[in-house]
């Protein structure tokens, strides 16, 4: 049985790199015909340098600075709810690493009341994430730099709400495939929605 989502709902996929967000946001998105934003496409395009370039800095150096992480979100939040007020819009998904409290309470801040939002938390064992790591390295499609060095530094510093005010948590371990994990989405999306 096809799961109900709300409309309009904003999906923030959130989590440390490697933790196999983007894939499992993106097919979500598809199924479910949202508009999607991957935080490193729109760095990326921000900075204009092509989708697959490689940009191996240290952690929160170059391309990925502080700042440059900041206009990020924010430009992923502005095309997010221009979007959805153009109207005729499921929703929105939005794929980067939300680390910090104050990016995630950006985004509850962003859109109205009348939208559901959901935090998915996507982690995974570090084993996985290594093995992920390496089959990006072989990827030259690979929009992502992130690398077991940007892990680490993302680890020291990255925040596991428990809570979120103004929207759902919902934490996911994504060892499992793909499809496994979509319903795994729609099951606990549709289930918090009915309960209000």
């Amino acid at each position: 049985m096809l799961k109900k989502i709300p409309e309009p709902v904003v999906a923030v996929f959130f989590g440390l790199t490697g933790s196999g967000k983007s894939y499992l946001a993106h097919r979500w998105a598809l199924k479910h015909n949202l508009y999607y934003l991957n935080s490193d496409e729109v760095r990326k395009q921000i900075a204009g340098v092509a989708r697959e370039s490689r940009h191996h800095v240290p952690f929160n150096q170059g391309l990925y600075s502080p700042e440059m992480t900041a206009r990020t979100y924010r430009e992923m939040v502005d095309r997010g709810v221009r979007r959805s007020a153009e109207g005729g819009c499921a929703g929105v998904v939005l794929d980067g690493s939300f680390g910090k409290d104050e990016q995630r309470d950006q985004v509850v801040a962003a859109f109205t009341a009348s939208v559901a939002i959901f935090f998915i938390h996507c982690h995974c064992s570090e084993a996985v994430t290594r093995h992920r790591f390496t089959l990006r390295a072989e990827d030259d499609q690979a929009v992502s730099d992130g690398r077991w060095e940007i892990y680490l530094g993302q680890k020291r510093s990255f925040s596991v709400p428990r809570r979120i005010s103004g929207a759902r948590v919902i934490s996911l371990d994504t060892d499992n495939a793909v499809e496994v994990l979509i319903d795994e989405v729609d099951e606990a999306i549709s289930n918090r929605s009915a309960r209000g």
